[in-house]
């Protein structure tokens, strides 16, 4: 199979790629842009990424290319089809605040 290589990338470049490293919340995403710091900064191949982040030669291969075709965005996920989710962010926030309530606030006599 054909080696995959970044071409050399600049300074803001892995700026960028160490920011998003350092900053998401997404699993998946961090271990994406690990990916691309690993091939960036140390030079290292799919198979020997691959064995360090614990994923398949292939997916290493496919988000290199995507990161090559389609830069630091291409790494996010593609949007799903389907219809918008329904929750809001008003209901999100409401369910929260009454998820974190203690039973005992409710006065409920199932809660003394």
């Amino acid at each position: 199979m054909k080696a995959i290589t970044l071409p050399t990338q600049s300074a803001e470049q892995l700026k960028a790629l160490e920011n998003l490293y350092q900053t998401t919340k997404d699993v998946r995403l961090r271990t994406r842009s690990q990916m691309m710091l690993l091939a960036a900064e140390k030079g290292l191949t799919a198979p020997a990424i691959a064995a360090i982040v614990r994923d398949d030669e292939q997916t290493v291969r496919r988000w290199m290319r995507r990161y090559v075709a389609e830069g630091i965005e291409g790494l996010k996920d593609a949007p799903k089809p389907g219809n918008p989710g329904k929750v809001t962010a008003v209901y999100e926030e409401r369910l929260l605040s009454a998820v974190r309530r203690r039973p005992r606030s409710l006065e409920l006599p199932f809660s003394i």
